[in-house]
């Protein structure tokens, strides 16, 4: 096991040197200290989590890194920012806002400039999740990677919203359902939510002997939302419900599409929003919708990144995940299965 004296060599420094730039209890300058931070994070060599309250030394800053790219998607991604933000103010603390990649990460961990670090945008094999085993100060991650060694992760049970949503149509006679997901490009990037629910989703359906089928939507747009339609309206496919994790604009238009073709919501087709942000109550047809809970799952994280902090609870050491339970919001677009009748598609 890595100990303070094998810290000592790879910093070039004495033993005591080490411990008092972990603990704070005399000067050391900022070049040594980051030094031998550097040397205890490539030798995985963890002090006590309580050292960090105990030197007085909290700078009452906590790092969000989010990766900021071509394909963020800023409507998606600001109730999370905006919801960590607004509950790091009420436990007084400040927010560094990290767009870079890992190596941000570790170079304000290791400068002491921040307390703790929450991941957000994160995707199934996150390489940011492996920071955890050596990072020198607590990370909490808002979403679930695969590896999850020594990284708490806190999250919504999309899990359990597939199967709610998957449950909830079986229990009305649905057999045929439409999974309109979001773009090719989002599952190519394992985009956390999105595999996570179409996962479960298709798990469940194949269990109760039902059928799904995908189609991943681009802009959304009438014309897309048109031709969506006549696939799925056509005499072979015997569709009767839709579930929708798509954009909620998407959903909208493929509403209006169906008025055009002279079926109503939930007399001729049953529709569910996934992963919404409560928008589908303002829709023309008011959608059930199995929402995100960005201030509910925000808010744990953080609460958990703050008893890391102080002291209050160690950082596991195998991991830990905590999911939030999903709510299903009825508006009244779900409704019994009818048999198919004669669909009316596009000329």
């Amino acid at each position: 096991m890595v100990g303070i004296k094998e810290v000592a060599q790879r910093a070039g420094v004495s033993i005591s040197t080490v411990s008092y730039a972990m603990s704070g209890k005399r000067p050391v300058s900022a070049e040594t200290k980051l030094r031998v931070r550097q040397a205890a994070r490539e030798l995985g060599y963890y002090p006590s989590d309580a050292l960090h309250v105990l030197r007085g030394e909290l700078t009452h800053v906590i790092a969000v890194s989010s990766p900021i790219g071509p394909d963020t998607d800023y409507a998606n991604w600001s109730p999370f920012f905006f919801a960590v933000a607004s509950k790091l103010r009420a436990h007084g603390y400040d927010v560094l806002l990290l767009a870079g990649e890992q190596q941000d990460m570790e170079r304000v961990a290791d400068a002491g400039l921040v307390d703790g670090i929450l991941l957000l945008d994160v995707t199934v094999d996150d390489p940011r999740a492996a920071a955890a085993t050596t990072s020198s100060v607590p990370m909490v991650s808002i979403g679930c990677p695969r590896h999850v060694q020594r990284l708490a992760a806190v999250d919504l049970d999309f899990e359990a919203m597939g199967r709610c949503a998957i449950d909830k149509l079986a229990e009305l006679g649905h057999r045929n359902l439409l999974f309109v997901g979001s773009p090719v490009s989002a599952y190519l990037s394992k985009v956390n939510f999105l595999v996570r629910t179409r996962d479960a989703i298709l798990s469940r359906a194949r269990s109760l002997g039902m059928h799904v089928s995908f189609a991943s939507t681009s802009d959304g747009g009438l014309e897309e939302m048109r031709r969506l339609a006549d696939r799925m309206l056509s005499a072979s496919s015997a569709i009767t419900a839709v579930l929708g994790q798509c954009d909620p604009h998407a959903l909208t238009n493929l509403s209006a599409v169906l008025h055009e073709r002279g079926m109503s919501i939930p007399d001729d087709l049953s529709m569910i929003a996934l992963g919404s942000f409560g928008y589908a109550s303002a829709m023309g047809v008011r959608i059930d919708e199995i929402p995100m809970q960005p201030y509910a799952t925000c808010g744990r994280a953080v609460d958990l990144l703050m008893e890391f902090i102080e002291g209050k609870r160690q950082r596991p050491a195998d991991g830990l995940t905590e999911l939030v339970p999903v709510q299903y919001l009825q508006r009244g677009s779900v409704g019994k299965t009818i048999a198919p009748v004669h669909r009316k598609t596009s000329k």
